[in-house]
């Protein structure tokens, strides 16, 4: 099965078929041990019962992660292909797609991402009563936390104006703006830095 790496065009629907794979296999080991167990033994009442009860405990967290996407699908090929018409290729921009953005209290789905400079704008495709400021301010909170000061985050729900927003970016000259190389990050940019960040950010 083909890997799309996080942040990328289709990530969320190859995650989801990973996860459910992992999750059948991780299951069928102790269903294994179990068998096994009773086969030779003529009784539940064994150890390799016990193991197999203890050997279920990653299989239940992997289908945890299954019921977190299962109701999440890619971007349509269509938004992506109009996204990356304005997005890609553009001198000193970073972008994402398909972000799942936790907090303590929520999580908040971000269908593209696109970072030059100071500037941060997400593209959420999802009404304003989400809570989108509350999402910006923890993007701001975090990056802070880490070194990235005097960021401006934006997320729009509105197609257009997201657009909007990109084209204005791409076409301003970059900022010269102090950046001290992150060791965690070795060799990457200011931008890359902050788009690695936010990934870390995502599930």
């Amino acid at each position: 099965m083909t890997k799309a790496p996080k942040g990328v065009h289709g990530y969320t629907d190859a995650h989801k078929k990973r996860q459910l794979l992992k999750t059948i296999l991780f299951f069928l080991l102790p269903a294994a041990i179990f068998l096994i167990g009773y086969l030779t033994t003529g009784t539940k009442k064994n150890y390799f019962t016990i193991i197999a009860v203890v050997g279920c405990l990653p299989a239940c967290k992997e289908l945890v992660n299954v019921l977190m996407f299962w109701k999440r699908v890619s971007i349509p090929g269509s938004l992506y292909r109009k996204l990356a018409a304005h997005m890609e290729g553009k001198e000193g921009m970073e972008t994402a797609y398909e972000l799942v953005l936790t907090t303590y209290e929520k999580s908040y789905p971000i269908a593209a991402l696109a970072v030059k400079g100071n500037e941060i704008a997400g593209y959420a495709g999802a009404a304003e009563t989400y809570g989108w400021k509350e999402a910006e301010k923890h993007i701001h909170k975090i990056l802070g936390q880490n070194g990235i000061s005097q960021t401006k985050v934006h997320i729009f729900t509105d197609l257009t104006q997201f657009l909007e927003c990109i084209d204005t970016l791409a076409a301003g000259k970059k900022e010269e703006i102090f950046f001290k190389p992150d060791e965690r990050y070795p060799g990457l940019s200011r931008e890359q830095v902050i788009r690695e960040i936010i990934l870390a950010l995502s599930i």
